[in-house]
């Protein structure tokens, strides 16, 4: 164990308050004070993973260039073909997931012999739990069935590791087991955290406003409505500020320093996606061209007329969580819940913030004038216009709808079918070999 710390403990870093992920390292060091396991913690926060990325090819917001430097990383992804993908096809992350929750695990661990003031000790282990619970919610999305009540108890999940044992097998657990880790160690967090929100430069870090907008699209993922409706209510009673694109399009309202900002922690794009794939047609046809206001702020137009967006790998486009999800998460579980009144009061109020002036009067009229349905259906496609290239497309249309999907590469049509069972991703081959339970 101690030789696997050492390895893991050589890669520790610190990030500096004046340059964002400004990432330096600090030398090799078995912790024992809480600032150096801060500074274990931090290594935890910035192994960098990309399947947020990985999942926007998969989804319907892209349109990959055939001819485009590097695209054969890209374009089984996007095609769903997993049975018998290129050998140079980007795989999905596995490994580095589980080594931020061995980090997580190690600090959780240790909060017996760590030494050092009690408050900023639990500090520490409230964000190592929530950081932990990140990870297996990343990883439940990605490889196992979307949470259903009545087969979430039987469906296939992912391996569970709270405590490093190089003898233990670790079989696969069950969605319902995991979704129950995720739920307590978010407990966990919430009742020891400090700090009520982060400041910028620190935001990557967890905060309680952090954890109660987790825990909130946690209980949203399992259509607990009413938990998610609470959640989102005390998030908002903590920080509730939208940007205005009305007066303020200086910065986007997912950059790491916007007003909107909660937690600044997972990359969402990278120079492949800005540069080799165009946005799809039927997402720039979701935005009004002349009303709403995002078409502009998020994409630019090229000269063929395709577009592309301006959300960049550079670190501050860095996004988990903002205080648009709030909203749009608060209006969908409203109208779960049949409280269609407040649904569009929630719905509208948030467009205000996105639409030119005549462009919300004419949101407004449609919003109030939707049936139960056809409002769901529209808090959807908001949703779809708000959260664009930043990972959520694929994991909403996974626990909503799976729609079936129909993309053209190479001139050759692909389809993923209504409810298709690539709506879940296969373990990666080398996960499999290393742990032949999954």
């Amino acid at each position: 164990m101690k030789k696997i710390l050492y390895i893991l403990l050589s890669t520790f870093t610190f990030i500096s308050c004046d340059k964002y992920l400004d990432i330096e390292p600090v030398g090799q060091v078995i912790p024992k004070s809480v600032e150096e396991f801060r500074s274990f913690l931090t290594s935890a926060y910035s192994i960098s993973k990309n399947h947020k990325v990985l999942t926007t090819y998969r989804g319907d917001e892209l349109s990959l260039e055939e001819d485009g430097l590097g695209v054969e990383q890209y374009e089984d992804l996007f095609v769903w073909n997993d049975l018998n993908p290129s050998p140079l096809t980007t795989s999905f992350p596995y490994a580095s997931v589980y080594n931020t929750i061995f980090y997580a695990n190690h600090i959780i661990n240790s909060e017996s012999v760590i030494e050092g003031d009690l408050l900023e000790k639990q500090q520490l282990i409230s964000e190592a739990y929530a950081l932990r619970a990140l990870q297996y919610f990343e990883l439940i999305n990605l490889y196992a069935k979307p949470y259903s009540k009545s087969t979430a108890s039987t469906d296939a999940g992912v391996a569970i590791t709270t405590v490093y044992d190089s003898e233990k097998e670790y079989p696969v657990s069950t969605v319902e087991e995991v979704y129950t880790l995720i739920l307590s160690d978010l407990d966990k967090a919430e009742a020891l955290m400090q700090t009520n929100k982060q400041a910028v430069g620190y935001n990557y870090r967890f905060s309680t406003l952090a954890v109660k907008a987790f825990k909130a699209r946690v209980y949203l993922y399992q259509q607990e409505w009413q938990n998610s409706v609470d959640l989102i209510n005390e998030a908002l009673t903590i920080h509730s500020e939208l940007q205005d694109l009305n007066t303020d399009v200086s910065i986007m309202p997912s950059e790491y320093n916007s007003v909107e900002s909660i937690l600044a922690l997972e990359n969402v794009a990278h120079f492949d996606m800005v540069t080799y794939a165009t946005i799809a047609t039927d997402l720039i046809e979701a935005y009004h061209p002349t009303e709403d206001l995002r078409l502009a702020v998020y994409f630019e137009k090229n000269t063929d007329g395709t577009y592309r967006s301006k959300k960049s790998a550079d670190n501050k486009f860095k996004i988990s969580y903002r205080t648009s999800e709030l909203y749009l998460n608060l209006a969908e579980a409203l109208a779960q819940l049949g409280q269609e009144d407040l649904a569009k009061e929630t719905l509208v109020n948030f467009a205000q913030k996105r639409y030119t002036n005549a462009g919300w009067e004419n949101f407004k009229i449609k919003v109030n004038a939707l049936n139960s349905d056809d409002l769901l259906t529209e808090i959807l496609e908001e949703r779809r216009r708000e959260f664009a290239i930043e990972g959520h497309r694929w994991n909403d249309l996974r626990r909503t709808t799976q729609p079936e999907l129909i993309k053209t590469f190479d001139g050759v049509v692909y389809q993923l079918n209504k409810n298709d069972e690539r709506y879940v991703i296969p373990f990666p081959t080398d996960a499999v070999i290393n742990n032949p339970d999954l």
